[in-house]
């Protein structure tokens, strides 16, 4: 650091005098006489740094000249239509300046385009948005008045060019907003336009200040404003839960003083100007930390040899960790992946993998890619479809030739025959004795594993065969009502996005990759099942299901909703009306649209209500009853809080004024059999707690694992009969209809019981933050105690660590 001693400073500047026993003192006056001033500017450690000494900012920049800005390098193809022009360059003047300062401060990126959101008194400022965006790009940008925000605008500008550009130039999110360093660098009215735009979003010019919540940004302006011969200083705000239980992020407030002071001043030497930052305060921070390098192995205690640790948040392990930290992955399939990358051999104990993996399936996939290319309709089926090269290698999409050709690659391969049957791409007919490939003149599409590794295949047609889709029979390694096709290559962005997209072909989920929704997935010609629910729990995203308009697709969203609604999922359902899918759209480059439909899904619970209702006749007074009952059947598999908001909802619909809500009664004190009420209740499920039950049933030597950070009252229907598991009581009628039933899948092991109570516990303490964070009848003391508990376990757990209930 350059660095001035106080007492070098008090003799050579004039203006800072000591008189007689009163404090140092700086006289501005003295100060305008302007001369050179023969001061020793010193590097020094941070030891020799006094209280009163100078630090000193340099302002002399060597301004670049430069007219443009080459953008050229964020193109990637498939992440456009094939309408979209590329953008090579954008003009560097007064007007993109201001733009990008504005942008930093008020702009964000959406799907399909940016916009920027302001107070509706700054619709000065949105028109000169327009007019900029105009200039600049030749967009059309539009000014919206949103109607449930009566004081706020936004300008949106529809643009997936400019969406990347943007998100690569001043990063994504109020903590990431950034600006290229070397604006500051540019001539001084490019950086006086810079900063005008960011003051006019978040400056307040009757104070002077500039606040934000990025450190980065932070820094850049204070850079910014020194070359523009201003005086900052920055206070930071540490992070805080106020009074209302709302959490504040850390903040930077930079504050641009109006004149010289003894704090902060600019002076010259040997004809470089300055700015002095008096030193007032040091602190010493004691504070040590063992650092790991994960690339070196050492046998002293500098470095963990074959480990790895993340500073910023806390992960660590050895190479199986990592890979299910950074995979996604949990324990089996992360030692599977690693096997596979390494060319290791694993030894199941299991009777169905007693064997290792077989490889006909890589290499089959490997030889129909090279099909592909020399296959001219295969070739224009895929161009058809508006798939780019880029997608057909990520999703490794191939063709399959006639029987026989497939049948001679296998054996020449020096592949069993019988290998090929057990992995499914091989068929064999007993009463012809005769063995044919599976997958004949038809467009491949290879689907994975959650680890990567290739479990079955999907073809379709190109010779007109009445099949239009097939998939790989059940085998060992294939069962598609566990599978989720692409779910590899989405999990990174659904764990980012908190979101996952659902639907339901190959097309569909490839098209939107392509546009960048790299969070869809699909299911595999089958509905979703009760068997995809611990892979939709990975993450806890908000789920969206993406179904076609037709009677099909709207029944398979029917069963869908009610599924996910009753397992406790967060998202909606957006249908897809007059024949179109997801592929279609993103073809006719509908991005932004389809954009805004994923954002906005209508909620599971309205969907399945509304589905429930249009399939009665409300003018008719018995059908009507009719469908409250189904109604109300459906409502009693949701929480007792859902079920008191939603009712209503359903009241207000059942035909013509609808009916009171009072008349929909959730709770019924007419007497039943004992068998009725059971199978009542038993119609009314939740799937991740039966499977718990079924687990302490079958598996006892796990009940104290599970009671060290369960206790019955935290499952929400069927605490009941996990307490006459827990007593042993297994010849309870409860019981035994959960062992009888099929559908519930135990709990294989202590790994898969670790993963699912991480998951389950993340979703109950986050749970009981939101209610401690709303409640009004604890005090002040109390809500921090709980909400610092909470935050607590929800952090442990999202670190795969259990967590103690009453800890």
């Amino acid at each position: 650091m350059l660095v001035i001693k106080k007492e070098d400073a008090i003799s050579e500047l004039p203006y800072l005098r000591v008189e007689k026993t009163r404090p140092l003192k700086f006289y501005g006056r003295i100060k305008k006489t302007k001369r050179e001033y023969d001061l020793s500017i010193k590097r020094e450690f941070a030891n020799d740094v006094n209280v009163g000494d100078y630090f000193l900012y340099p302002r002399n920049i060597q301004a670049i000249k430069k007219e443009y800005i080459d953008v050229s390098s964020f193109w990637e193809k498939k992440n456009f239509g094939p309408d979209v022009e590329k953008m090579e360059k954008i003009q560097l003047d007064f007007d993109f300046m201001w733009l990008a300062g504005f942008y930093v401060t008020e702009g964000s990126t959406y799907r399909g385009g940016i916009k920027f959101s302001m107070s509706s008194k700054e619709e000065d400022y949105a028109q000169e948005i327009v007019r900029i965006i105009k200039k600049l790009f030749n967009k059309e940008a539009k000014i919206f008045f949103r109607e449930d925000r009566p004081n706020s605008l936004e300008v949106t500008i529809s643009s997936t060019n400019l969406e990347y550009i943007f998100s690569k130039l001043f990063n994504k999110g109020a903590e990431n907003k950034a600006y290229p360093f070397w604006f500051n660098s540019l001539e001084q009215n490019l950086r006086e336009a810079l900063f005008k735009g960011l003051m006019d979003g978040d400056g307040c010019y009757s104070r002077n200040i500039y606040d934000t919540i990025s450190g980065t940004l932070a820094d850049s302006i204070i850079d910014l404003a020194i070359s523009l011969h201003k005086i900052p200083s920055c206070r930071v705000s540490k992070p805080m839960i106020d009074k209302n239980g709302v959490g504040h992020k850390q903040a930077y407030t930079i504050y641009f003083k109006q004149r010289e002071s003894i704090e902060s001043f600019y002076e010259h030497i040997n004809e470089v100007e300055y700015l002095f930052i008096r030193v007032k305060e040091i602190q010493n921070i004691g504070h040590e930390e063992i650092v790991y390098d994960i690339t070196v192995k050492d046998k002293t205690h500098t470095f963990l040899a074959n480990h790895f640790a993340v500073g910023n948040c806390g992960a660590g392990g050895d190479s199986v960790k990592f890979v299910m930290e950074y995979e996604k992955l949990n324990y089996p399939e992360a030692l599977e992946k690693l096997a596979e990358t390494y060319n290791f051999t694993l030894t199941h104990t299991d009777n169905k993998h007693n064997k290792p993996r077989s490889q006909v399936m890589d290499r089959l996939n490997e030889w129909y890619q090279t099909l592909l290319t020399t296959h001219k309709v295969a070739n224009a089926y895929v161009q058809e479809r508006g798939i780019y090269e880029s997608s057909v290698e990520k999703f490794g999409i191939g063709y399959a030739p006639d029987s026989n050709a497939t049948l001679n690659y296998i054996r020449a391969q020096q592949f069993a025959i019988k290998e090929a049957i057990d992995m499914g791409v091989v068929g064999y007919e007993p009463s012809r004795n005769q063995t044919y490939a599976r997958f004949i003149e038809r467009v491949t599409f290879p689907i994975h594993s959650a680890n990567g590794s290739i479990v079955g295949f999907g073809g379709r047609t190109i010779s007109g065969h009445q099949a239009k889709y097939v998939n790989s029979p059940e085998t060992a390694y294939f069962n598609k009502s566990r599978l989720l096709y692409a779910y590899h290559l989405a999990k990174q962005a659904l764990y980012k996005k908190q979101e996952i997209i659902i639907t339901e072909g190959y097309l569909d989920v490839i098209m939107l990759h392509q546009a960048g929704f790299d969070n869809a997935v699909a299911t595999l010609g089958t509905a979703l099942t009760v068997e995809h629910l611990p892979l939709l729990r990975k993450g806890t995203p908000r789920v969206v299901m993406a179904y076609d308009g037709d009677k099909a697709g709207r029944a398979a969203a029917l069963k869908a909703s009610k599924l996910l609604s009753a397992s406790g999922f967060n998202g909606g359902v957006v249908v897809f009306e007059g024949g179109l899918d997801p592929a279609d759209m993103v073809k006719d480059g509908r991005v932004e649209e389809l954009a805004n439909m994923f954002r906005e899904p209508k909620p599971f619970i309205e969907f399945v209500l509304d589905g429930i209702l249009s399939l009665f006749d409300l003018r008719n007074p018995k059908e009507k009853e009719s469908c409250m009952g189904e109604g109300v059947s459906y409502l009693k598999t949701l929480s007792p809080l859902l079920q008191e908001e939603y009712k209503t909802y359903l009241a207000s619909r059942l035909g013509g004024m609808g009916v009171s809500p009072s008349l929909v009664k959730l709770n019924s004190n007419n007497q039943q059999p004992n068998n009725a009420r059971l199978m009542q209740k038993n119609s009314h499920k939740d799937f991740w707690e039966l499977a718990l039950i079924k687990t302490v049933i079958e598996k006892p030597e796990l009940i104290n694992q599970i009671l060290d950070v369960l206790d019955p009252s935290l499952l929400q229907f069927h605490s009941r009969e996990f307490s006459l598991a827990l007593a042993g009581k297994i010849d309870a009628p409860e019981l035994m209809s959960i062992m009888v039933d099929e559908s519930i899948v135990v709990l294989q092991d202590e790994e898969a019981l670790n993963a699912e109570l991480v998951t389950f516990l993340s979703r109950y303490y986050e749970r009981e933050l939101r209610k401690v964070n709303i409640a009004q009848n604890i005090s002040f003391e109390e809500k921090a105690f709980y909400i610092r508990k909470f935050r607590g376990k929800i952090a442990q757990l999202k670190q795969g660590v259990l967590v103690a209930f009453n800890s």
